[in-house]
């Protein structure tokens, strides 16, 4: 074999000694999501649109997150519950940071509560919570964030858009029962502890009239009954469709037409009217806040809390 010259040799170990160690060094230094952005503190930033104003503001993202707790769950909840929703609304907003939506098409999300996730600064905070636990709530989300710090969920390595909402009717839903898209992270499971909510079931009652008019078929007997057909259900419990009047319907499209707090419900009539007897409260994909209380409760961590209503995820840190 021919002797390699001084710099031939030096490349050779530069090629297959350190290029791979340094490489080596950055797969495994943690996943960081793309769209993070570092200040010179070290601090990750996000941009976000704050709907009151139309303004496109940047922050950082721990001291967000607290004003997210804040308006997305009771801060009365179990400590493990608040860090649970601490690492989902982290893990949900960093799932956006390298796309866009045309609602903020500048910014990586909103505040806005219908479309991405509510926020309160720490002023409207503690108005709502009125002034005796207003300092004392406010310290307690932020040590939710603080001892989560940095802490999002993976499924492989897509960040997980971690989807919640208030409480099911026992067990959660499959994403593509509500939206259409399946995930593999959101997966139908059991949240047994959102049966003991006290006002778990809900009614709406509305004349045959009046829903006919919400359901456009005003012009079939519209002070008769309401001719209910076949239903079929989902695997989380949630009505998947439902005919009414000869016209089949997802169960999405009658809560949304009705106004009812999920899609988990059953139909009753008199001669005048009809009623929907509604379970839970929300869409139902993902982790149940109310339920991931009352695993709290029992002493569950916030770990675990997340492993059960996210399906294989890994929880890492950057």
């Amino acid at each position: 074999m021919k002797k390699l010259s001084c710099v031939g040799l030096i490349s050779y170990v530069v090629v297959m000694i350190f290029i791979p160690v340094i490489t080596g060094l950055w797969l495994f230094s943690g996943r960081q999501p793309s769209g993070y952005v570092k200040d010179n503190g070290g601090k990750t930033e996000i941009s976000y649109l704050d709907v009151a104003d139309g303004k496109v503001r940047i922050c950082d993202i721990e001291e967000y997150l607290v004003g997210v707790l804040a308006a997305e769950m009771p801060a009365e909840y179990e400590l493990e519950a608040l860090k649970a929703q601490a690492v989902a609304a982290r893990s949900y907003i960093l799932s956006k940071t390298d796309s866009r939506s045309d609602k903020h098409p500048t910014a990586d999300i909103c505040n806005d509560s219908a479309h991405c996730k509510g926020h309160l600064d720490e002023k409207m905070a503690k108005e709502s919570w009125g002034k005796k636990k207003g300092d004392t709530y406010w310290q307690k989300l932020t040590r939710a964030t603080e001892e989560t710090k940095g802490e999002y969920m993976v499924y492989g390595d897509e960040v997980v858009e971690a989807f919640f909402f208030a409480r099911s009717g026992g067990r959660t839903e499959n994403s593509e029962d509500v939206w259409g898209e399946s995930r593999p992270y959101l997966r139908s499971v059991e949240s047994t502890g959102d049966l003991s909510y006290s006002e778990f079931v809900s009614t709406a009652e509305f004349e045959n009239s009046e829903a006919r008019k919400r359901l456009g078929t005003f012009e079939n007997q519209s002070e008769g009954p309401l001719s209910i057909g076949k239903i079929t259900r989902t695997d989380g419990g949630n009505i998947k469709s439902i005919e009414i009047d000869g016209k089949e319907y997802k169960g999405t499209e009658i809560r949304k037409i009705f106004d009812l707090k999920s899609a988990d419900f059953d139909v009753t009539q008199t001669d005048k009217s009809v009623i929907f007897s509604v379970r839970g409260f929300g869409h139902g994909v993902g982790m149940s806040q109310f339920g991931a209380n009352e695993m709290a409760e029992i002493g569950k961590k916030y770990t675990e809390i997340l492993s059960h209503y996210y399906t294989n995820i890994q929880i890492v840190k950057k």
